[in-house]
This record gives C-alpha cells, structure tokens and sequence, in this order.
C-alpha cells in the first residue's frame, strides 16, 4: 500500500476516534486529557499505516518502547496499579532488549546465534505497535468507563474494526481497485509488483491485455511505491503460475547507473517496458543469479543468460564489494513443479570457489564468505598482464580469459609433479613442453622413455649411456645375474664383486658427464636386452647410482629432474605385481627410495602415466602437484578425489583435449583450476651423442 493511501486512511480512522469522543463529552476536552485516546492515536501513527507498514525492525521496536514509556508517565502515581507495573516491566524489557539487540547483531538474522535469533523475532512480535498500543487503548477505556458502560463498547467496537477486521487489508483491496482502474487507463503497463523476494529481486504479475510481450533478458522500469523512486530491471525468469504469466526482475545499482536518470509518470508498482535499452555491456557478462544451498567453496546458481557457459569457464561475483572468482564446474537441469500440473524448466550451475585475484602476487586467494541469494553473476573481466619470475612460466589459461595458469618450476621438481590423462588427451605434449621450460643451466633433466618417443620429439635429445657402455652394462648384468641365479654357495664372490664395480662406474661415468656437461636434458633408454628381468635390474642400477651420486657429491652443484614417462611400466603397483616379481620390486624401492628423500638431494620426479591404478602409490604420493587430462577410468578418479574433491573429478571424463585441471604447491592458486594447454609446433630433431661432453675422472665409488 502506498504513502498516500496509508495517510489518508489514518486519517479517516483519526476523523472516526474522535467524533467516537465527541459523542461522549460533547467537546474535545479528551484529546488531551485521556489516555486512551492518546493510546490510539499512537496506534494509528506507528501502526502499519504509517510507520511500519509491514514489521517492525528492532529499532521500530525500541522506539515503540521507549514512546509507551513515555505514556506510561500520563498515568497519575495515584492510578498506577499492579496491571501499570506489569505494563511497566513489559515496556523496560523491550527497551534493554531491542537495545542490546542492536549492538549485537551485525549478520543476517538466520546467520546470528540461537539466542540472538529468539529474542529478536519475540519482540517482533511483543514490541509491534499492534501489540503494545492495543493492550494500552483497551487498558485507558477500562480505566476510563468500566467494563460494561456504553462508552466502552463504542471504543472496543472501533478496536475490533480495526484490528481484528484489519482495515489495512480492506484499504489495499481498495487500493487494488483504483490502481486497476488506472491500468485500464495506462495501455503501456504490462504488469504489477506482487511481492519483493529479496532486496533486489521483484515479483511480477503481468497483465493478461499487455500491449508489449515480455521475454527473458528484457528491460523494465518501474516506480516502487516503498521508495517511491525510479528502478530498472532485467527480468530473469518467466513462467505460468494460477493461469497466470509470471516473471522476476532483477534490479542493481549497475542497471540504474546504465540508464537516464529521468523521472517518468508511472503509476507506482506498475511495470513497464523498456522499448529500446541503452547500449551497455551488463547483458554481455551477465551469467545468472547466486541460489540457495551456495556455501563458501562452491555456490549453486540460476543460469539465467543468453550468453554460452561451459565447464572451466570463469565467472566473479561481488562480495561485500571483493571481486570473487569461480570456476564453472558443473550444470543440471531442473524441472520445477508449479500449480495447476504447470511446470517449468530451467538450469542449476555449480562453481568452485578460485579466490580473489590478488594482482600484486598474481594469484588466487581464498575469500571467507559466501554471496547472497540473488547476488547477480558475471563473466569474469580480464586483467593485466602478471608479473612473472625467471623460475616460472605461463602453461595456460583458463578457458576464454586471459587468467594464467602459471607453475613455478622449481616446486615443480623438488616437490614432485605428476601428469596424468589418457592417450590423446594432451599430457604427452604438454609434459615435452614442461621438460623444455625446466631444463636449464642449474637443472638438469633426465628422461625415462622406454618407447623412444622423446628422441623423435625433442631436439638434440640424445642417451645419457653411451652405446659403447651400454653394451658394457648389458654384459655385466648378464653376467651378474647369471651368477645370482645360482645357490649362495655356488655363487664367485670375486666375479660378483667385479661385475657390480664395472656397472656402477660405468653408470657414475655416464651420469657425471651429463651434470658437468653443456646438455641441460637428456633420455634413459634400455640397451637391447631382451630378457625382461635384466632390464628392470639394469633400470635398478641406474637409480641406485643417481641415488648415490645425489647424495655422496650432490649432483656436481645441479638440481636433477626425472621424468619417468610411461610410469607404470617403470614403477608399477607392488600390489598388481606378482609375487615372485622380485626385480620389479627392487625397481620400485630404488626410486621410491629417491621419491621420499630426493628433495633433500636436489632430485625431483615428473610421473607422467594414464592411470594411476598401476603405477605405485609410494611414489605418486609424493607429488605435491598434479595435472590432470581426461581420465575415464575409476580408480584413477578415487584417487584423485583426495587431490581435488568430487565436484572437479566428476568432470574428468568430459574434459576436451588440451584442457586439464592443475593443483598443488607448483601453481598460483590455492584450489584446483581448470586451464587450456596452447597449441604447441614440435619440431623432430636428432643430435649425435658425439655432442654431447666426454666424461670426466670417476671419483672413488662411495
């Protein structure tokens, strides 16, 4: 109900008071004299019709107080009986209460205390002018006239009209009447506000005879007749309710900043629409609406926008005026039931809270609060460029942004990485690119390949065992093996002994010249053996060696970096082995050996493998940062729901090629993100190993 009619209905009640005295004196002697007109009078002010038309805040309420308090004191000391005191001890309580209220509450009430929350909504009830003035009108008649005089009756007859009728009620649908008549007068009017759902979120019933139809994304404006000021709105939602169409309008600072403020002569309440918009980018970025069920990590929102979203894509909502990102991460469609079997459709996204973007750092930062319901959503805007470090690079960005996705290398490696996806996923790619990026003059990568991919992919790429020792190392292992196979007391000690020297000064050889050497990477390949079990022991020795060059010489001054490609073929699950596969398992322990103590050593791992249900756990473990492709397989997604939660591995199987999820130590985000790998030109190079520098003196074994 507007202003204007609520005056004027207190007026009218006014005008009905005191002829009702008049009738009774014969002047107007009572209006200051009796206190139970000054009671009503109070109850006609601070009564819906004028103050508080729909509740009474917990300011409303200590005013309420302290003004009953203030009537209190019009009654003669010589009057003031038990029902005066009781009135008394009511009206201080809700003086102390709403006061204390006050200073406590600084949240949305259903977020503050249990306590907070019961007293505040018992003295909505109490504290209601309704209530206090009510109780104070019939308490003065009593006083006045006695229970069964005529003069009693009279008032509590108007009491009754007013109250228990609720002439408010009656003058709205009076009200309802002239606005209906003026619609019909208004033939621009498509519709009227029929509630308010949140601070910024109105209720629309459109009329059926509306000039103008009304679509999603449409403009509107209006005059609300609580603020009796112009707004503009986006209508969000459409739909059928009672046989009745039905829509929700969005309105925001930014709407209204986006239009002329001028003033139209439109009757309040009533919605029309804006013909021809200003040009303005809100539509361009708007995505949707915050919607219940939202918590602090992931928020649920009402997709509501024109524009396509698709999963990674980066969206920011404004919190308590902080920028906050999330990542799209998911979206379901839902099928709302309304009455009359009508229904309708629409569609929940779920996003990961990313963080606020802190430029200084150039990285995410958790932010401790959840938006709103209603609060509005947009695509994230760019940025500029971040400042990046001479240990870090740019591996991506997220998805249609120039958000970067950036590692730093260093972490990379002492803190362990692994990358996993499918074939074709993108992994193998971006892996040669991250080895690329990481070798340099203090680190020093070596590659694990028993495919011989890499050598076809990376230029200059060349064995870190010479083919001359390689042929050295096969024939001792064959060797040592042959002697292992027999029983202990068969076995020559002295060819053991010499053949376990020969491979390990062979292999510190080769090591040593790579370290000290102008080649920054490098690949371990297996010579051509064909026995299986020499060549998971001729794998073993070479980790033994490196373990022991890292830890007895600290690599000659260099960071060592190892890539096992392909990794459950090198370091499989003990679990998955056989029991009698004792050369595998001694493969696993070396470099598991390496894994959990590497980083003392200035070694790190990159696993690179498809799924992680045969690669060991021992190791995969260590790493503290991990990149995930498309992975379609169970096991792999158990495992890696500890990393990143449900919400990102449920998404897994649809990620696209070249798009993966990042998280861990190595990156600028404190949660998961996902990011786009770009587009990378190999080009297929060989070099000689006749390039790469000789050896140099062999230190003393260990």
């Amino acid at each position: 109900m507007s202003k204007k009619y609520r005056l004027i209905l207190m007026g009218l009640s006014l005008v009905v008071l005191l002829c009702i005295g008049f009738s009774f004196y014969g002047n107007f002697s009572f209006v200051a004299n009796d206190f139970w007109f000054s009671s009503g009078l109070l109850l006609l002010i601070l009564l819906s019709l004028v103050d508080q038309p729909f509740f009474s805040k917990d300011s409303n309420i200590f005013v309420n107080a302290v003004t009953a308090a203030l009537s209190l004191l019009l009654i003669p000391s010589e009057e003031r009986s038990f029902i005066f005191w009781g009135f008394t001890i009511f009206i201080l309580y809700l003086i102390v209460s709403s006061y204390a209220i006050m200073w406590l509450r600084n949240r949305e009430l259903n977020q503050e205390n249990a306590l907070v929350q019961f007293l505040s909504r018992l003295n909505r009830h109490l504290g209601k002018p309704e209530t206090i003035f009510s109780a104070f009108f019939l308490w003065g008649a009593v006083r006045q006239y006695g229970l069964n005089s005529k003069h009693f009756n009279a008032l509590l007859w108007f009491w009754i009209v007013f109250m228990i009728l609720n002439v408010p009620a009656i003058a709205l649908e009076i009200e309802k009447l002239f606005n209906l008549k003026k619609t019909s007068n208004d033939p621009d009017a498509i519709g009227k506000i029929f509630g308010v759902q949140s601070k910024n979120t109105f209720l629309v019933q459109l009329f059926p005879n509306r000039k103008e139809p009304l679509n999603l994304f449409d403009f509107v404006e209006f005059s609300f007749s609580m603020d009796e000021e112009m707004h503009h709105g986006l209508v969000l939602d459409v739909y059928l309710l009672d046989q009745a169409q039905w829509v929700k309008v969005l309105t925001t600072p930014k709407i209204d900043s986006s239009f002329p403020q001028t003033v139209e002569n439109h009757i309040p309440d009533l919605i029309y629409k804006v013909i021809e918009p200003p040009k303005n980018e809100y539509l361009d970025r708007f995505v949707g609406i915050v919607c219940q069920d939202s918590v602090i990590e992931k928020i649920r929102f009402s997709y509501s926008a024109k524009i396509e979203i698709y999963s990674g894509q980066l969206i920011e909502v404004e919190i308590n005026n902080h920028k906050v990102l999330y990542q799209v991460v998911q979206g379901i469609t839902k099928n709302e039931h309304l009455s009359n079997k009508n229904e309708s459709g629409f569609i929940i996204g779920e996003a990961i809270q990313l963080g606020e973007w802190n430029h200084s750092s150039g990285r995410f930062e958790q932010f401790g609060w959840v938006p709103s319901i209603n609060t509005p959503i947009f695509l994230a805007s760019p940025i500029t460029k971040p400042e990046i470090t001479e240990c870090e690079y740019v591996i991506g960005h997220i998805p249609g942004t120039n958000y970067p996705a950036i590692i730093n290398k260093e972490y990379a490696v002492t803190h362990h990485t692994a990358i996993l996806g499918i074939t074709g996923s993108g992994k193998s790619v971006f892996a040669r690119n991250l080895i690329n990026q990481i070798a340099d003059e203090s680190t020093k990568v070596i590659i694990v390949d028993l495919t011989g991919e890499y050598k076809e992919k990376i230029p200059g790429l060349t064995s870190i065992v010479s083919e001359e020792d390689s042929k050295t190392l096969s024939v001792a292992i064959e060797i040592l093996a042959q002697e292992n196979a027999k029983y202990a007391d068969k076995r020559n000690a002295t060819i053991i002994a010499t053949q376990e020297k020969i491979i390990k000064e062979t292999f510190k050889s080769s090591i040593k010249a790579f370290l000290v050497g102008s080649l920054n990477k490098t690949v371990f390949e297996l010579s051509e053996i064909t026995n299986n079990a020499s060549s998971l022991d001729y794998t073993r020795w070479f980790f033994w060696v490196l373990f022991n060059v890292a830890k007895h010489y600290q690599n000659y001054g260099k960071r060592i970096c190892v890539v096992l490609e392909e990794a459950h073929t090198i370091i499989p699950e003990i679990t998955t082995m056989g029991v009698s596969d004792n050369a595998s398992k001694a493969t696993v322990n070396s470099i598991a050996q390496i894994a959990l103590q590497g980083r003392k050593y200035n070694i790190g791992f990159i696993v690179i493998a498809q799924r992680t249900a045969n690669v060991s756990k021992t190791v995969l473990t260590q790493c503290n940062s991990v990149v995930v492709f498309q992975e379609l397989d169970k096991t792999t997604s158990d495992f890696l729901a500890n990393y990143m939660g449900k919400s990102f591995v449920d998404i897994l199987p649809t990620l696209k090629s070249r798009t993966a999820i990042a998280m861990g130590k190595a990156f600028r985000s404190n949660a998961p993100m996902i990011f786009e790998v770009p587009q990378i030109d190999e080009v297929q190079k060989t070099m000689s190993y006749s390039e790469t520098s000789e050896p140099t003196e062999v230190e003393n074994e260990p």
